[in-house]
């Protein structure tokens, strides 16, 4: 036992104190992106696992037996290109295991992400680093454009990010206007700062927020669709060709239970592990 816990204690250490080269375009931040691009050439894997403890009913064909807490996970594997030194394209897969009354849950294929990013000018030649981000989403129930202007701004260690996000998705954009064809309006703002431990460790905080400034829909959906905020800790480690980067985030709307339907538990917890191809 206790030659476990030195070589587990040795290992923490390493990770954290050893310098690490960089990797292509790891991000200190799970939500936020920084205003950095891939190189020209350079090929990049980045998966995301999102989590969120939701409720659901103990017995499918009896609610009154009580809930349970179960998970909600949304899974993304994106694939990062650098076209130039400015202009990185990026594709996305996406998949959603929502819970189910009973405690199993049902994974779905969500859709398609298409995207580009860009910098405007090189590091440091403005007042804050600035980066543009258009992407689009082709879901199974909607259709989504989606931008960001993204800002930086680096004071040594210490590195100050923001990504201006807003999204226009249409439901069911290829049913009759009866039964889809109705479009929102989604801000999703982020804000985080960073500091450089050692070269292969970060340790920051991040804000992010989502919903639509005109609520929208009847019930759990209308209250789902309001702007919801949450902010946590993130930890970023480095090991060169590998990175990750994980937060945890208290939901600043309600650490209440949950209603049955809801998309937003009390906490959200988000994982991106990049990988240099």
């Amino acid at each position: 036992m206790k030659s476990t816990f030195k070589f587990t204690l040795a290992l923490g250490l390493a990770v954290v104190l050893c310098p690490r080269p960089a990797a292509a375009n790891p991000r200190p931040l799970p939500f936020t992106y920084p205003y950095a691009t891939l190189p020209k050439g350079e090929l990049e894997l980045e998966l995301y696992s999102d989590v969120t403890p939701l409720r659901v009913h103990v017995d499918p064909a009896d609610p009154s037996k009580g809930r349970l807490w179960a998970p909600m996970y949304q899974l993304q594997n994106e694939f990062e290109y650098g076209i130039t030194d400015r202009l990185e394209v990026g594709f996305y897969q996406v998949f959603e295991a929502n819970p189910v009354d009973g405690g199993d849950n049902s994974l779905l294929f969500d859709g398609l992400k298409f995207r580009l990013r860009t910098r405007l000018a090189n590091a440091g030649e403005w007042p804050v680093d600035v980066g543009l981000y258009f992407e689009l989403e082709t879901m199974h129930d909607e259709l989504s454009f989606e931008g960001k202007v993204n800002l930086e701004r680096d004071f040594g260690k210490l590195r100050v990010m923001t990504n201006l996000w807003a999204e226009e998705s249409i439901e069911r954009p290829l049913d009759s206007q009866a039964h889809g064809q109705a479009a929102v309006f989604i801000i999703n703002p982020t804000l985080g700062a960073t500091y450089e431990l050692t070269p292969g460790a970060n340790l920051g905080a991040e804000y992010w927020a989502r919903g639509e400034l005109a609520p929208s829909g009847e019930g759990v959906e209308r209250a789902d669709s309001r702007v919801h905020h949450f902010v946590g800790p993130a930890l970023h480690l480095n090991f060169g060709k590998l990175w990750w980067s994980l937060g945890v985030y208290v939901n600043a709307n309600s650490t209440k239970n949950p209603p049955i339907g809801s998309v937003y538990g009390p906490v959200w917890a988000r994982s991106v592990i990049g990988l240099e191809l």
